[in-house]
Parts: structure tokens; sequence; C-alpha cells
């Protein structure tokens, strides 16, 4: 992956298939119906059933006049934190709930018949209540619908009846075990109002939004039940489930926090080795999945979770007997194979999550979440027409699933991109941005594959389909089912390819050009290796990559690497893998990775970071093939690695110590900014504070200075951190033209994402001498922005300068296309190539359409009046 909410609704656009209008007519009804939810990060866009939560303040609210308050009974604290003598002992008074409790512990510990009959024996003392939901779940696990559909019905007739908050939560909870979503939610909202301070209503009203891929109302609902009792088991396990993708670091502490309370819980442990095999830490998964089978033998979360590590580790007798024990329960669970497949899925290993993800919908056809898993695994292969079968399957059993809604409103739009065949890429454009990207992209991509194939000795399986995106949350649903991935640019599934155009963003914000490169190097590394490439290589080999092809690619993060090393927080090589899980080390992690694999090719050739990467394709870990194919371990490698690094940023580390300094005040003066920078002139960081206000107080002498210093100080900063584009802006408002040309220059050679220096040098650079350097900028400008109507221009007026029409054509056309600022200059540059490669037609339809948009254009009038009367050269004859 490349890398740099809400809950409204996805919305959908174009229904043109009976499916289509089907989804679009429903959430129109909804939105009748007045059911609009704003959302949070990560949360999908308009989600087909969230209502307006309407819900006074925890603590303030009080039950409706005349309504039943259930208070909850001395025993429900303990009970779910797991301290089943405590609940045991304080429900002495009340045979049902002794019942219960030991139900609830026999469960705990794996004796399902046992937990069965306490829990029909606690229903027939409390018909309606607790008992019943644990009843029903446990048949619902054991594969007896039926049984449980019975149960399910009493329980909300039984909660309509009984209008307590408590009950309405429990006939919420049964409307959504029977499918009746928006009836489960309305429920919910009226528990919740009733019941204001009952953490277990908001926490189960958290667990719906959860199941429905409601990330952020999950969230919303589990953080009122902690308000209610900071100590609410379920409540935070349920928090972790929400936050498990969007912050693995808050998901685990959540989890361990629930731990703490309840040391056994199964859930917690489960998403604790759910996390540490994101993160490859698979001793860590694997003692926690020991923890809840050492409690729970028969656990079926855990079993399917322990298969899919043996099936990662290439264990297949283990795959069987963990799949076995987890079937044994309920031969046709199809929940068994869904969790493998897709915790396989998660380590890239897409056409084998297809393998178990078809057999959990064998097992059961109509299990809509095994239904939408295979269709999103399908997509990842590039299997578009099997994956629309089956999410339409899906949606067709569950229209509340926001992630299947996403990836079927996304393949609606799929519908319209320009489909464009090149060599071993199928390669997917908006059909309003193919004529200016494609003469672009797709030699580019051409070029990289070729490129990186002959590197690695390795020509990939194709075709290689690449789908980019003018809107980023097409390319985010597209990639993981729902909008946000904010920092994403693009991804990469082996065969598939996904990516933000440069429409997607600001102008500046990225480099779609080495984004792209960066992507089919993960072609190239992940089928290499079978797709089992640890994330810290396969990262670490496309950002160097980017190095190897351009000069100032693959460098963004350099700043912060060389901070991290002047401070001693470089992450240790062998816990590299699990920066890319934390939010906060994620960037490190790249830069930290692309330098490792600079040091080993500059060490030991190219030769043997393929047989690296080779390695991994016959199931050999880090550090086996480390050692197989260097010769080293973690901890032979790290301190030359470390001399490495220190040879080459020990220079800068002294100018990127953190200084701990007040800064001047508010009212502080030019002299003031500049003596502060004075003070602290080793510094970079400080040069780079006080230039700001410098150049805002109009001290363009006093900023030039400090900015000067700064770029010698850290001579390769680029982006926000960039003293060299400051100096542009700086030269320029002291009318320093030479010297501004010369800080464009070097923008142009470290910075890849600059766009307004770079337009500033295409437009400066227009002397005959000049014609390389402003080639260079212009081609390095339409890397960021080919939407510049100018870059385009400048590269066809350099083609024509050196008779080379074809090229001049392209790009002037491409200026065209572009929707320039003068649409109508445009169009006549582009006539006067036209006419040179002797199309005479052609070029008076383009000075007409000139002269449509402005039809006082002198230049396009006179060179018309040239065509009709026959004169000019070009060749051919007017008609």
């Amino acid at each position: 992956m490349r890398a740099q909410a809400q809950m409204s609704q996805w919305r959908a656009t174009g229904a043109s298939s009976a499916r289509r209008k089907m989804r679009s007519s429903y959430c129109i009804g909804l939105l009748v119906a007045g059911v609009c939810l704003p959302v949070a990060v990560s949360a999908a866009q308009n989600p087909p059933f969230t209502v307006p939560r309407i819900i006074t303040p925890v603590g303030s609210a009080q039950p409706e006049p005349g309504v039943a308050t259930e208070v909850a009974p001395p025993w429900q604290s303990p009970l779910v934190a797991g301290k089943f003598d405590e609940a045991l002992a304080r429900a002495a008074d009340t045979p049902w709930a002794q019942a219960y409790v030991n139900g609830r512990a026999a469960e705990r510990h794996g004796r399902y018949e046992d937990a069965e009959r306490l829990y029909r024996e606690a229903t027939a003392g409390q018909p309606g209540g607790e008992p019943a939901i644990a009843l029903a779940d446990l048949l619902t696990r054991t594969g007896r619908r039926e049984e449980a559909s019975t149960i399910w019905q009493t329980l909300l007739r039984t909660g309509q009846a009984q209008r307590t908050g408590a009950a309405l939560a429990r006939a919420a909870r049964a409307a959504q075990a029977l499918g009746q979503v928006r009836l489960s939610n309305s429920y919910f909202q009226t528990a919740a109002n009733l019941a204001p301070d009952d953490p277990q209503v908001h926490a189960r009203w958290g667990d719906l939004f959860l199941e429905k891929f409601n990330e952020a109302e999950a969230r919303s609902s589990y953080e009122t039940a902690l308000k209610a009792d900071a100590q609410y088991v379920p409540a935070l396990v349920g928090m972790a489930r929400a936050l498990a993708d969007s912050n693995p670091t808050a998901a685990e502490a959540a989890a361990r926090q629930a731990i703490s309370i309840d040391p056994e819980q199964p859930d917690a442990w489960a998403l604790l080795a759910s996390e540490a095999m994101d993160a490859s830490k698979r001793a860590d998964a694997r003692a926690a999945l020991e923890k809840v089978l050492a409690v729970n033998p028969r656990h079926v979360e855990a079993l399917a979770l322990s298969a899919a590590l043996a099936h990662i580790e290439d264990r297949p007798a283990d795959v069987t007997r963990f799949s076995r024990q987890a079937l044994a329960l309920h031969a046709n669970n199809p929940d068994v194979p869904r969790l493998i497949g897709e915790r396989v899925a998660r380590m890239y290993r897409f056409d084998e999550a297809v393998r178990f993800l078809r057999e959990a919908v064998t097992l059961d056809p109509e299990n809509s979440r095994a239904q939408a898993s295979l269709g999103l695994s399908l997509l990842r292969t590039g299997d578009e027409a099997e994956a629309r079968k089956a999410l339409d399957t899906a949606f067709a059993k569950d229209s509340f699933d926001t992630v299947t809604y996403n990836l079927l409103s996304l393949m609606d739009t799929l519908d319209k991109f320009v489909t464009v065949p090149a060599k071993n890429l199928t390669i997917r454009f908006h059909e309003q941005e193919v004529a200016v990207l494609q003469p672009y992209l797709v030699p580019l991509a051409e070029q990289a594959l070729a490129d990186l194939s002959a590197r690695y000795q390795f020509t990939p399986k194709g075709p290689i389909l690449v789908e980019v995106f003018p809107r980023h949350d097409d390319f985010a649903v597209r990639t993981a089912g729902l909008p946000g991935m904010i920092g994403a640019l693009g991804a990469c599934f082996g065969r598939v390819v996904t990516m933000d155009s440069p429409k997607a963003r600001p102008p500046g914000t990225f480099n779609w050009a080495a984004t792209l490169w960066h992507e089919l190097a993960h072609v190239i590394t992940l089928q290499m290796s079978g797709n089992r490439l640890p994330r810290w290589l396969s990262e670490g080999i496309s950002t160097f990559e980017e190095t190897r092809a351009r000069q100032g690619w693959g460098r963004e993060s350099e700043v912060l690497f060389a901070q991290a090393h002047a401070a001693g927080r470089l992450l240790p090589l062998a816990d590299l893998n699990s920066g890319f899980a934390k939010v906060e080390t994620i960037n490190l992690a790249y830069q930290e990775a692309s330098v490792l694999v600079a040091y080993l090719v500059e060490a030991q050739g190219d030769e043997k970071l393929r047989a690296f990467v080779r390695s991994f394709g016959e199931g050999l870990d880090d550090e086996a093939a480390l050692t197989r194919a260097y010769g080293l371990t973690w901890a032979t490698l790290q301190p030359e690695f470390d001399a490495y690094v220190k040879q080459k940023y020990d220079p800068v580390a002294p100018a990127l110590t953190e200084i701990d300094d007040t800064l001047p005040g508010r009212t502080a003066t030019a002299a003031d900014w500049a003596a502060f920078a004075d003070k602290h002139a080793g510094n970079f960081r400080m040069q780079m504070v006080s230039a700001a206000p410098l150049l805002r107080l109009g001290d363009l002498a006093a900023a030039r200075r400090v900015l000067d210093r700064a770029a010698t100080l850290v001579p390769f900063a680029t982006g926000d951190a960039s003293p060299w584009r400051l100096l542009v802006t700086t030269a320029l408002r002291q009318d320093d033209a030479v010297a501004a040309r010369r800080y464009m220059e070097k923008v142009l050679d470290i910075d890849h994402t600059a766009a307004q220096p770079l337009r500033q040098l295409v437009a400066q650079a227009r002397a005959p001498e000049d014609s390389a350097l402003r080639q260079r900028a212009a081609e390095r400008l339409i890397e960021i922005d080919p939407f510049d109507a100018a870059a385009h221009t400048a590269l066809g007026e350099l083609a024509l300068a050196r008779q080379d029409v074809p090229v001049a054509l392209r790009e002037l056309q491409a200026a065209v296309d572009a929707g320039p600022a003068n649409p109508a200059e445009a169009l006549t540059s582009l006539a006067e190539a036209t006419l040179r490669s002797g199309q005479r037609d052609q070029a008076r339809r383009h000075l007409i359409k000139a002269l449509e948009t402005t039809p006082r254009h002198e230049r396009a009038q006179e060179l018309l009046l040239q065509i009709i009367e026959g004169g000019t050269s070009g060749g051919g004859q007017a008609r």
C-alpha cells in the first residue's frame, strides 16, 4: 500500500439494473422515514439503516412517566466481569438466577450441554429475561436455529409488552437475531431513552452497529455504555473490536483493560490474537489463543483462528485438526471457514482465502456474511463478475450490511469506467479522466512492470488490473469496503492495484506516478513470494524501488526518519513489522524499511534480495529467510544497520535534535523572531518555526537568511518541511529571479510533490538554453498534476521546436482535454500543430471551436484565415 467519517449514506448514483434500483429506492424510503445519521472516521458513508439518536445525556435523563424501571439485579455486575462465584453468592436467594449464573460459568468453560440445561431451568423461572437470551444465543451457535427462532419470537413479544428499557433492549436483540434490523434499531433507540444509564442497552446497540460495519456509531454506543460503567466488560470488548482496524493501539488497550477486569475474557483474548497476527507476532497470537482454549477447549472462534494461524504457517495437519474441533459443535457452521478465510485474506493470500470462503458458502448458502466476505475477496483477486454475484446474493439476504451496499454501489460506478488494455495490464479509468491520464499512465505502468520484472527476474501472472479513482472514497471502498483510509494513496492485492487519481486529492498532495510505481513493485514481490512477504519487506522494497526509478521519489519521510535516529527512536529491526500496525509509527516504519532494503542492496546486491523475497514463498519466517539469504539474524543485522544509518544520518543529527524552548509570543516582532532563530542557529526545526512569522511580518531578508540556514542544515527536506519551497517564494517576493530559479531547480531535484514551484519554473524557463530544464520540470509537474494545461502546453511547444509533431499533438491535445483557463489559446496551439501534421480540416475545426469560445481571439482568426486562403505550410489543401 502507498500511504500518505462519517456514517452518512453511501450515495447511490446512476442506478441501472433492477438490483440497483431496488437498493436506491430502499434508501430513498429510509430517508423519507427520517433515517439520517452523521458519521465518523472509517465508518461507512450512508448506511442504509441508521436513525437519529436523540438520547438525553447519561446521568441527567429520567424514564418516561408511567414506565416501569427495571433495576439491575445485584449479581449482574460481577457476572459480566467474569466473577462467577461472587455472582452466585449474590444470587443465593433466587433459584433461577443461580441456574443462570451457573449456566454462564458452564458456557465459559465449554460445557455447552450443561449450560443449555441450566439456561432452560432459569428460563422456566424467568421467561423472557436474560436466561432466554443466553439460551437462544447458544442454540444459534450450535446450529439449532429453528429452536432459537421460537425463543427470539417470545423475547420480541415480551419486550414489546413489558416496555422497560431492559425488556425493549432484549426485544431489540431478538429482532436483530431475526433479521429485523430496522425494528431492532428502533427498539434500541427507545430502550436507550427509557434506560439511559444502563450500559447493557448501549453495549448491545453498539453490537448491532458493529455487525453492520457502522464502526463510528458502534464506538459512540460503547462510549455511552462506558460513561455509565467504566468497568463494563462487554462495552470494552466491543470498543476493542470497533477500533481494531482504525486504531490497533487503542483496540489493544481496550482489550487489555477488559482482561484486567476479567482475566479469562475469551473475546478480548481472541481480539489480541488477531491483532498479533496482523503484526506478524505469531508467537503472541498463539499464546493468546492458548489462553482461551485452556479455559474452553471448544471455543469456536479461538479454534478457527488457530486453524487460520496454522494455515498461515503451513501446518496443514493442524488446520484440519483445529477446523474439525471447531465444527464439532455445529457441523455446518459457516463461521469456521469464514473466519479462517477472512484471517488468511488479511495476510494478502486472497486466492487461498477464496477457497475457505467458498467452503463457508457451501456449508450455508443463506449466510450473508460468508457471501459478502467471498465477494470482497473475489474483488481482490480481480474476479469482478463472480464478486458481483456473491455480493448480490449477500445483499438480497441482508440489505443492511454497509460494506456489501458500498461495494455494489461502487461496482455500479465501475461499470462506467473505460477499460484500456496494455502489456500484461488492464487499466480502468473514469470516463472523464481517460483522455488526459491514458497517454501517461499506461506507458508508465508498462515501463514499471517491464523494469521491475527484469530486475527481479520474475514475470507476474496477469493481466494486472489497475483501477484509478477520481474520488478517494471510491478508492477506499474498492479497497476495503468502507470510505476513509485517509492516509492511503494506493493498494495492491497481487493481481489488482487500486489507487487515487490525481483528481482525488488537491494538486501537490501526492505524486500519482510514484504511487503507481510503488504499487506495481508490490505486484512483483507479492506474486514472487506467493503473497507471503512480510509487510515491512513488501513496503520497504516498493518505497526503495521508487528511489531507484526517479530522482526525488520515495523520500517524503526521510526527515522523519532522520529525526527518529537523532532521538534514538528508530524501531528495532526484529519488531519493524509491528510498526506498520500502529498509527503513530507507520510513516517511520515505511521509511525505515526502505532504508534497510537500501542497505541490504548496497551491501550484498540485488541477487540476494531476490533470493530473500523468493524464500518467503517456501514458507520461511523472517529470521529463517534472513539467515538463508544473507547469513544473518536480526541480532547480527541490527548493529550493521545501525552503523549504516549512523554514517548516513549522523551529519544531520545535531540539527534535528529536539530543543525545548519557549517560542516568542504573539506580539513578537520580526527582530524577536530573527534573534530566536540566531539563538538556535544549529537547529532545523527552530529555523523553520521562525521563518513563517518572518515572512508574515515582511522581513524577507531575515526570512531568507533563516531559510538558507535551514536548507544547509537539512538539505534533503521536502514537502511541508521544505525550506526550498519557501525560499522560492521569498526570492520571488524580493524580485531576485536568479536566486528563485536556483531554488526552483533544487525543488525539482529533491521534491516530487512541489507543484507550485514547478509551475513557476515552467513559466520562467523559456529561453532556448532552458529547454532541457523546462522539459524536466513540466514532466515532473505532470507526475503531480496531469490536469495542468500549462505543463502540457510547454511540452507541446518544446516538441514543436524539435520538430516532433506526434508528441506535440499529444501534449497540445492533452492541454485542451485538461480544461485550460484559456481554451481558445489552447485550441489555437493545437490547431497549429495539427496543421503541421497535414490535417488542415482538423486544424480548421479546432480553430472554429476556439472562436466559438472566444470570438475575437486574434491568433485563431489569423490562422483560420490563412487556412481558408490556402496559405501556411503543412501540406494538403483546404476543402
